[in-house]
């Protein structure tokens, strides 16, 4: 069936990586139909392969089943022969100034309440109608519990860092790297946990290292608040540590000078990369944050660079975070 994912569009290319990388990561074999605001791929998959979309990605609202696309009158004609007896409603969103929404739900809406009842309260179904360069007429499959993110803001845990992006945004990163319910995920600059919280609710086991105690002592409290149970923090210099393999690294790296890093951020990320090298398995991505455009050319030394999302963090920093892929030998830059 075609399947459209109602992106978010508060980043200009992370929601549609994220969608894909989430289809990815469940196993999901997809072709693409259309991308814009909206996102469209056809796939052979059923509701709750859907739904399992649905608790892990972040940058989207809903997820929804295309039942008729083009014209108005295309849609009628599709529409006059759908069975339908249950109660339903029907929302509606538009990407282009030109075109009605309520005048769609109401036309829709009365050939479909020839074999069905409208409910607004408590609908069986519903359905949502898209306008961007055509119409789109959907079955919701799924909606995205995006307050959880917000309940999950470094203020709201019992230990914070001024220096945290934003739950959703760590949440498309892991979800970039394509992680699995049951894999590892190792963030070697964990600070107070944000990255591993959310890989941690997916289902990952995580692993942290920071060089400060304290913070991984903060970093218990916020993992063992939201329940995670399969963690592992170390307090050392990541370049020190001896991790068996895991499966994907994500981190958003330190930025600016500090006790540990003993030099210039050019020398510690070059001992981050080679580090991490050693620990992420072949095959397996390291999804990383970097200050500054001028670094991404240190980890293609290492891995092969796959995708950059430039993420504003204030206006005075910018994140820069890429896909690295791990391959045998070393990546030609």
């Amino acid at each position: 069936m075609k399947i459209l994912f109602e992106l978010s569009g508060e980043h200009p290319t992370l929601p549609l990586a994220e969608a894909m990388a989430c289809m990815k990561a469940e196993g999901i074999d997809f072709k693409e139909v259309k991308k814009g605001r909206i996102f469209i791929v056809d796939a052979d998959v059923n509701d709750e392969e859907i739904n399992k979309i649905a608790r892990r990605i972040s940058l989207c609202h809903t997820i929804n089943e295309v039942i008729a696309l083009g014209t108005k009158e295309e849609i009628f004609t599709a529409l006059s022969n759908y069975p339908i007896k249950q109660k339903f409603k029907i929302e509606g969103r538009k990407f282009k100034k030109e075109g009605s929404i309520s005048y769609l739900k109401k036309e829709f809406g009365e050939l479909l309440a020839k074999n069905a009842k409208v409910d607004l309260q408590n609908p069986d179904v519903i359905f949502r109608i898209f306008i961007e360069d055509s119409v789109f007429f959907c079955r919701k499959i799924s909606s995205i519990e995006r307050k959880s993110f917000e309940q999950r803001k470094p203020q709201n845990r019992p230990f914070s860092s001024p220096i945290s992006i934003h739950p959703k945004f760590a949440r498309a990163i892991v979800n970039l790297s394509q992680l699995k319910k049951g894999e590892t995920l190792l963030d070697p600059f964990c600070g107070t946990g944000g990255i591993l919280i959310e890989a941690g609710l997916i289902g990952a086991k995580v692993i942290g290292i920071d060089v400060k105690k304290k913070i991984i002592e903060g970093c218990k409290k916020n993992l063992d608040y939201y329940g995670i149970k399969n963690y592992e923090l170390y307090a050392m210099d990541m370049r020190e540590a001896c991790i068996e393999k895991v499966d994907c690294i994500v981190s958003d790296f330190p930025y600016g000078r500090s006790t540990y890093t003993g030099g210039e951020l050019h020398f510690l990320y070059d001992k981050a990369f080679e580090k991490m090298k050693e620990w992420v398995k072949e095959g397996g991505k390291a999804v990383i944050g970097l200050p500054s455009k001028e670094f991404i050319d240190i980890g293609k030394k290492y891995f092969k660079l796959k995708e950059v999302h430039p993420l504003r963090v204030h206006k005075s920093l910018t994140r820069y975070f890429c896909v690295y892929l791990e391959t045998k030998g070393l990546p030609s830059i």
